[in-house]
């Protein structure tokens, strides 16, 4: 292990980034790496080369180098790959390759339709990780994020063709609720795995295919992932907000953007009721906790871009960008409350000893 002292040398985002791609998908106990993702996180809440630095050295620990890839995928075969977490490597020279000859765009145009019956795989990361490298994109970036979403890939249920009852995605949530079968989700290891078990459920599938989908659907299947955390405080719903956020920001580069939406639902539905479907607070318990003595968002960012917790920094940088762009203060208490929880706020850079 290496032990880090002192003032460490300064390193860009794009350095640390590039370097982060020789990495593994998975930390070597087979948790998603979150690395580039809580990177982008923390460089957009503030955090300076050096914090960067510092992060990228604790974080990389955890970290194997990723293997060389097996099979050598096509355009006719790649298919086969997805959902595949040991074809990562073999889907990253694909998509390598690919970005060199359709750049970035039209490999996501040409690709992504492909997998959106996967996009709840590994709890959303895949998706993340794919939004945050176009946040800083360059070719190779985007593809390995890609290729992560590929391989992570995991269809949780088919939709069904029937009529749609509402186009409220927390009415049906508020359905799911009263389902007796969530409160008994035998413990598993990860939060995918929980997902996949739900919607295994006889009622799941139905419940989850009544969406009418609209012009506003993204907005309201976030709104939906907020007031859900918001109540809760669950470390899965938490992933709800961060994913639904991401499937918003790529969903312009599927043509099918109705079936796109229903998976989104989907997904969400699947982290809700993995956590036992629990009851949403009321308009006024949340209108309460929204309207505390304003929070101020400019500390809460700063606080954040020091946290050795990557779902903190992820948690606050999407939260800190929707309350820019809708102004809703539930955004602000959940940024608030990740912050009061947080215990791993790095010290000042100069007195670090990470052993």
């Amino acid at each position: 292990m290496r032990c880090v002292t002192g003032l460490l040398p300064e390193a860009s985002l794009s350095e640390l980034l590039d370097e982060s791609i020789s990495f593994d998908a998975t930390t070597t106990r087979g948790l998603t790496n979150h690395l580039p993702m809580a990177l982008v996180a923390k460089a957009g809440l503030g955090a300076s080369s050096v914090e960067l630095k510092r992060f990228a050295d604790r974080y990389s620990q955890r970290l194997a180098e990723a293997p060389e890839g097996i099979v050598e995928l096509s355009r006719a075969n790649w298919q086969l790959a997805v959902g595949k977490t040991s074809a990562y490597p073999d889907l990253v020279h694909f998509f390598n390759q690919e970005v060199k000859e359709l750049g970035v765009d039209e490999l996501l145009r040409t690709y992504l339709e492909k997998l959106v019956a996967g996009i709840s795989g590994a709890a959303f990361h895949g998706v993340v990780r794919l939004a945050y490298a176009l946040d800083v994109r360059s070719s190779n970036r985007v593809s390995t994020a890609l290729a992560y979403l590929a391989s992570s890939a995991t269809t949780l249920a088919p939709l069904e063709q029937i009529s749609p009852r509402t186009d409220s995605p927390e009415r049906l949530l508020s359905e799911l609720s009263k389902t007796p079968e969530w409160a008994s989700i035998p413990p598993m290891k990860l939060i995918s795995e929980e997902m996949s078990w739900v919607a295994a459920q006889p009622q799941f599938s139905r419940a989850t295919s009544s969406l009418e989908v609209n012009g506003s659907t993204p907005e309201l299947l976030a709104q939906a992932a907020l007031r859900v955390y918001a109540s809760t405080d669950d470390f899965t719903a938490l992933h709800g907000v961060t994913g639904m956020e991401a499937l918003a920001r790529i969903r312009g580069y599927v043509e099918d953007t109705a079936t796109f939406d229903r998976f989104s639902f989907q997904a969400l539905a699947a982290a809700y009721t993995s956590i036992g479907a629990p009851a949403v607070w009321s308009e006024t318990r949340l209108s309460e906790v929204a309207s505390r003595d304003r929070i101020d968002m400019s500390a809460v960012a700063t606080k954040a871009a020091m946290s050795d917790d990557e779902h903190v920094a992820k948690l606050v940088f999407t939260s800190n960008r929707l309350f820019s762009a809708n102004s809703n203060p539930l955004y602000l208490f959940v940024s608030q409350r990740a912050i009061d929880n947080d215990v791993t706020t790095a010290e000042p850079i100069s007195r670090i000893a990470d052993c």
